[in-house]
């Protein structure tokens, strides 16, 4: 353990406890754990009732007994964040008891302790061990963690490696209330906790598994950006029995961990899921089939980066999903020849739409998507396309990329050449991203949109480079032209 980390976290304790008595009403508190939770916080942290947030990102020397202090000092939190940590050493198979039996232990906190008790934890585990076991010869204090602990009101547990708080802790570590306050100090077993951030951190299944059955009120779990997580088959079995009322789920920025198969099970093992959010990982079509036959509720897809996304099923989601608010597949691309031409958006809901739309002369699945097309036919398709946006009278946020055009017709370029006055009944739109886009948007264009777009606030474009001087002058132009007329539009350039 980092001994000078530790020493800052323990005067970092005394002015936590202080902050947490001298405001009543606190319902958020953000800190960087290291080591052991102190007594005297979690007793100041159990006798304050309305604390609903609890963010202990960047845990050194994790403690697998702390939080479980933690989580029954505090079982009215509603969301807890453990980010930034590596957990991979830990199975929480202590808490996976408790979760068994809530009955079999408590804390000291908890009323009729006749005597609090501390275990230490050895380091002859490999797994959490860095120095291999001890010998007997060696001093217990000095090879065990002295701060992973478990505080236990029953005696008959107090084998050889326990002892007493006063015989283990110094006095300046020992908690100065008394019995009898503990008494009524009674905490409910479980939590209620119904969101839980592992952002990125790194864990095994175990650990993360016995994590959230100390949640079964959970409906939010995020994990973005970590590691050390490969589930096995049966991980979205276990999560659909042990928190039946999961409805947001993020399993972002892990591409080589996360495949098709994994997104597959947890769609059809939970079909009461709302949020998908998988972008950066290997979601791909069986995946996309699964939400489009299982989540008939789904308000929030994210797909950025999903490589495998094809564009018929895209299509499909489209034209099925009707409870559908968010979907975001930025690089995803959408083949305009995939929309049916008597078949509308079944989520006319959306509020924020984000991916690539192209004109391809073929299906997605062809070899050559530059075939060539008459005039007409590609015109067809990209009316079509521009009807199908045009129906979205709820946008809020439009991200589009791609627009190629095919030959010497345009793509979806979002111009007014293209067909961009079909979009009049976008009113609601207060955001635009067109930084993907091939073609500059021009003078005329950014006029026609600040015009019929009233709430039309913040632009997102990307500036030409140089070996593109005309479409730069345009952007230029286009950009001073759009700053003199909306001194309040936000434009944002890349």
């Amino acid at each position: 353990m980092d001994v000078d980390s530790y020493s800052s976290f323990l005067a970092l304790v005394t002015t936590l406890v202080r902050v947490i008595h001298n405001n009543q009403n606190l319902q958020c508190l953000q800190f960087r754990p290291s080591g052991r939770i102190p007594l005297v916080l979690l007793e100041a942290l159990a006798q304050h009732d309305r604390l609903r947030i609890l963010s202990l990102n960047g845990w050194q020397d994790f403690q697998e007994y702390s939080l479980e202090l933690i989580m029954e000092a505090c079982p009215r939190l509603s969301h807890l964040s453990l980010g930034e940590s590596d957990f991979t050493r830990f199975t929480l198979q202590t808490l996976a008891k408790c979760a068994a039996n809530p009955h079999s232990s408590s804390t000291a906190l908890s009323p009729g302790s006749k005597e609090a008790l501390i275990r230490l934890e050895p380091y002859d585990d490999p797994i959490k061990s860095r120095s291999g076991p001890y010998s007997a010869s060696q001093d217990q204090l000095e090879v065990c963690s002295k701060q992973a602990v478990l505080y236990t009101p029953s005696p008959a547990l107090a084998l050889k490696e326990h002892a007493t708080v006063q015989e283990v802790l110094p006095a300046t570590q020992q908690s100065p209330l008394s019995l009898e306050d503990r008494r009524h100090s009674a905490l409910a077993p479980w939590s209620r906790i119904k969101s839980l951030s592992l952002c990125q951190a790194g864990l095994r299944q175990e650990f993360l598994v016995n994590l959230v059955r100390m949640c079964p009120s959970l409906e939010h779990l995020s994990l973005i950006d970590g590691w050390g997580f490969y589930p096995t088959s049966r991980f979205a079995s276990v999560l659909s029995q042990v928190c039946p009322q999961l409805k947001r789920l993020e399993f972002r920025e892990q591409a080589l961990d996360l495949q098709d198969e994994f997104f597959a099970s947890l769609c059809s093992q939970l079909p009461r899921l709302e949020w998908i959010h998988a972008g950066r990982t290997g979601f791909s079509h069986s995946a996309l089939e699964s939400v489009r036959l299982h989540c008939k509720d789904v308000v929030s897809l994210n797909l950025d980066g999903a490589r495998g996304v094809q564009s018929a099923a895209l299509a499909q989601v489209l034209s099925t999903c009707r409870s559908l608010r968010v979907l975001s597949a930025h690089g995803v691309v959408l083949n305009g020849h995939d929309l049916n031409s008597g078949s509308a958006w079944a989520c006319r809901g959306l509020e924020t739409l984000v991916l690539d739309i192209e004109i391809y002369a073929t299906s997605t699945g062809a070899q050559t998507p530059t075939t060539a097309l008459t005039a007409s036919s590609i015109q067809n398709v990209r009316e079509r396309i521009y009807d199908r946006l045009s129906d979205l009278t709820r946008l809020q946020m439009l991200g589009l990329g791609g627009g190629h055009a095919v030959g010497t017709e345009r793509g979806l370029d979002m111009t007014l050449a293209s067909g961009l006055g079909k979009l009049t009944s976008l009113a609601c739109l207060e955001r635009l991203d067109l930084r993907r886009l091939v073609r500059a948007v021009g003078q005329e264009d950014f006029a026609w949109m600040v015009q019929h777009w009233p709430r039309f606030r913040q632009l997102d474009i990307s500036k030409r480079r140089a070996s593109s001087r005309a479409s730069n002058d345009q952007t230029n132009k286009a950009i001073e032209w759009l700053t003199q007329t909306r001194p309040g539009l936000d434009i944002r350039l890349y």
